[in-house]
Order: structure tokens, then sequence, then C-alpha cells
């Protein structure tokens, strides 16, 4: 029998003494505060010898289990990566295709990837879709991940929603006169709009300062969810999750988690409102500050963020999009579109005056668009000109390869998830403002039809939905710490790494 079942009274020392060993009901309080939480559960744990055998059966069955569950990181992805050569090794013929798509799988566990799909591209303008809801300037749209729906806002507090196939309006939230006080619907003009990944969810922001989240099938308020202290001016939903992220006036960057309807992390650092904000699968968010002419990347589970610099003569830095987990591109007030890695402080290439000259001064960047892990970029400005640019693979270069004149100004643009559609919001007004008023031009949402003549699309459908599974399983994977490491020290060799500890939210 084990000793701690034998009853003794008594217990020889080291020094030969015989000590008296009270029992439990006799200790007194001295000796009971000195006892840690754990001592005191395990004196309080009675345990029966008819329990002893189920209990060593348990242990032994434990230790005949799976190996998987007591396995560390490199043996998993030691099985891992056999695992995936062997699949690979079945289907190539030589080395040379199994290294090419090892490198490929790799590509895409880091979200490095980009399918070169520009040459083949073309915007069928003869097909395109319209819809006026909006009585004053449309200013965002965004589109449901099944690509069926999307919904638009403006100036005058509505949201619509769109049935692509229909061609027809299904849903509006708005203010009425007769509503009162107790109404839901947002009042002043609506800058942001995000779609859930589950289609379950609308969230929307603007001038009151609240993000408002609405059921996508009933348009029906579900909550506010308060903390911004300026106008929000971007909503943006990271894939495969309910992760939503906004930024404001109030130059701080919030991350939401929807499934709880409750604020997860507030961020700061631009010294100016947060104009636009971009996320992909990773928690790498990429944010463009405005006036203060810079743009961030910050990296939300090591609480850290990257400063991006080099656009000295920009008056406003207003777009960004990722392009890939470490590359993105960004549009500014004089007509520059700039792309940039997360490893160089300063942009790859500058493209300037992008979209010409007036008055002297290049025109405004106002929406800026990247189809993900392509190289297909779209730009709107004041003018009311879209441009479709070719991005190098290199990233080292953009060329323009399509050109569509809208009348107004092309206040926000967006790729549908499919990638078989571009949707454009077009008015009299620039977003920011009423500077300028183009009488001639309409207030409508447009969408144009994609087309792809060698059938890239279903390589780029394959791709998304690999990006965010490997989203939440990458720990699990192959992993490419190392060569993170050795970029963030080539960052740190150029002196071009500025990285600041984020404060806790007030």
């Amino acid at each position: 029998m084990p000793a701690f079942f034998l009853k003794g009274g008594t217990k020889k020392t080291a020094g030969g003494k015989r000590k008296n060993v009270k029992s439990s009901g006799e200790k007194n309080d001295e000796v009971a505060a000195k006892l840690s939480r754990r001592q005191k559960i395990m004196a309080n744990t009675e345990i029966h010898s008819d329990d002893e055998d189920s209990l060593m059966g348990s242990a032994q069955g434990s230790e005949d289990g799976s190996d998987v569950e007591y396995e560390d990181t490199h043996e998993r992805n030691f099985r891992e990566a056999k695992k995936l050569l062997e699949k690979i090794q079945t289907q190539a013929t030589n080395e040379s295709e199994v290294a090419q798509k090892l490198q490929e799988d790799a590509a895409m566990r880091t979200g490095t990837q980009m399918k070169h799909i520009a040459n083949v591209v073309e915007l069928e303008d003869d097909d395109e879709i319209s819809y006026k809801s909006h009585r004053l300037t449309p200013l965002c749209v965004a589109f449901s991940p099944d690509s069926k729906y999307i919904i638009s806002a403006g100036k005058e507090s509505s949201i619509v929603k769109y049935d692509i196939s229909q061609k027809s309006v299904i849903g509006v939230i708005k203010r009425t006169k007769k509503g009162g006080d107790s109404q839901t619907a947002h009042f002043g003009v609506i800058h942001a709009l995000a779609i859930s990944h589950d289609q379950k969810y609308i969230a929307s922001g603007g001038f009151d300062n609240v993000v408002k989240i609405w059921n996508f099938e009933t348009l029906e308020h579900i909550k506010d969810l308060s903390g911004h202290r300026g106008t929000i001016y971007s909503l943006c939903f990271q894939l495969k999750t309910n992760n939503l992220f906004s930024s404001s006036q109030d130059r701080s960057v919030k991350m939401w988690d929807i499934d709880q309807l409750g604020l997860v992390d507030t961020m700061y650092g631009h010294q100016d409102a947060v104009q636009q904000i971009s996320i992909l699968s990773k928690q790498r968010v990429a944010t463009a500050g405005g006036r203060d002419r810079t743009a961030r990347v910050w990296k939300v589970e090591d609480e850290s963020q990257l400063m991006f610099t080099g656009l000295s003569n920009c008056v406003s830095l207003d777009c960004v999009s990722m392009i890939n987990e470490e590359h993105f591109a960004t549009g500014s007030a004089d007509g520059s579109i700039a792309i940039w890695s997360f490893w160089k402080k300063r942009p790859l290439v500058v493209r300037r005056q992008a979209h010409g000259i007036e008055n002297g001064s290049g025109r405004w960047i106002v929406a800026l668009s990247v189809l993900p892990y392509s190289d297909l970029l779209a730009s709107g400005s004041n003018e009311g000109e879209l441009k479709l640019w070719r991005i190098a693979e290199n990233f080292k270069s953009i060329t323009p390869f399509f050109s569509y004149s809208i009348a107004g100004f092309i206040n926000s643009l967006q790729f549908s998830p499919d990638g078989r559609m571009i949707g454009v919001a077009a008015g009299k007004e620039h977003k920011d403002g009423r500077w300028w008023v183009d009488k001639e031009a309409k207030n409508q949402v447009i969408l144009l039809p994609i087309r792809y003549t060698d059938g890239s699309m279903k390589e780029i459908e394959k791709n998304t939905e690999i990006n965010g599974r490997n989203r939440t399983s990458e720990k699990a994977g192959i992993e490419s710490g190392d060569e993170e490491e050795e970029n963030d020290e080539e960052y740190e060799d150029e002196g071009e790494l500025e990285i600041e500890d984020l404060p806790d939210d007030e």
C-alpha cells in the first residue's frame, strides 16, 4: 500500500527527536495561513484506496496514447513537412517541379504569393450596372463575401443594399423625420461600411462617432459600439474572422470582436486622422495617416508598429490597400501612387502625377484598391477617371493598362471577393468636403464586370480560401520565423525601423 495511506502518529526528524503530527482538524490558523493555495487544496482532498487502480490505469492509458499530442513544435513541423513533401512527390515528375511546388506552398503559407493576372484582365464597361438610390454623394461601397450583394452609403445618412443578380435595391436603412430621437440609423455622413466573412453582420461608421452593427439579412440594428471620439473614416474585417478594425479622426485604430460585440484593443501612433485601413489574413493592419504623411503597419499580436515615410512632398496620405502580407499600396493628395514593402521604410516605387496634372499639381488620388494576392490595382481621382494598373513582379514599377471615365468624383473603389467585378462610388462632391461641385455628375454606384481571358479567376478564388485557412492554422504548419528574423535585421541595419509600444486604452 502506498505510504500516504498509512496512518502514523509520530515521525523521526534529522536530530532524532520525536514530533507529534496533528490531524487536519487540529491545525491552528497560523499553520493554515502558511499553506499555499495549492497545498490547501491538496490537504483537503481525500483520495480513497479503491480509486488507486483507476488512477494508475488512466495514467498508463495516457502514456499509450498518441504521440502527436505530446510532440513539440519541431517534431510537428517535421511531420507536416514530410507529409507535404510526399504529397508533392506523387504529383511532380522531377526535382525542379518539386522545388517549384514547395516554393509556391511556402508563399501561400506566408501570404506572399502573387498571381499575375493583370495581363489577362478585360473590363467589360459595356455591361456596367448602376443604381442611383443616393440623394447625395455616395462615399463607400462593400461587397458581400459571396459577391451577390453590394451595400453603399453616403452623405445623406442612408445605407442601401443592392442585389446584383436581380439588379434591384432590396433594403434601405435611413433616418426619417417622423422617427424622432429613438431611431437607430446614423445621423450625419456615413464614411465606412464592411461586411463580416460569415455574411451575418454589416458594420457602418461615420460622423456620429459610433460603429453600428446590423443584421445583414434583415437590416435590423443589433448594437452600437462606442469608443471613438471622432468621425469614423474606415472599417475593415480581417479575412475569415469576425475581427473588425476601425479608424477615426481621433487618430486611433480600434479592434473589435463582433462575435462578442466588444472592444479588444486600441492602437495609437498617428499624428492626424487615420483616413483608411486595410488588412488581409494575418493581424497586420496597414493604415494611411492623412496629413501626418505616414503609413503604418500594426502588428497587433506583437503590440508594435512600423512607420513608413518617404513622401516628403505629399500633402496628405489618404488611401491604402494591402497587396499581400508583406506589401501594400498608398495614394495621396498630390497624385502619387506608391508601393511599399514591410522591410523598407521608404517606398519601392512612386508613380507621381498618376492621374495627370490639373492647375499645376497632380490630381488627387481619392480612392485605391488592390485585388488581394494579385498584381491588379485600381485607382480613382477627383476628375472621375478610373485606372487599372499592373504591379511588377519585383514591386518596383506599376504600369497603367486601362482607363475609364466617370463623371464626378470617384470616392470609393472595391473589388468583389471573387474578383469578377469592381464597385465604384461616384458623385458630385469630394468625400471630405464640398470644395468643388460637379453639377453634370450623377450620384451613383457603378458595377463594372471583369473578364479573365485565360481562366485565372479559379486560381485566385482557391488562393483566397487557402490563405483564410492558413491564418487559423499557420502556427501548426511549417514555420518561417528564421526568414522573418533575417528580414527584420535587414530593416534595422538600414536604420529604417521604428517600433513603438502601444499604450493601453484609456
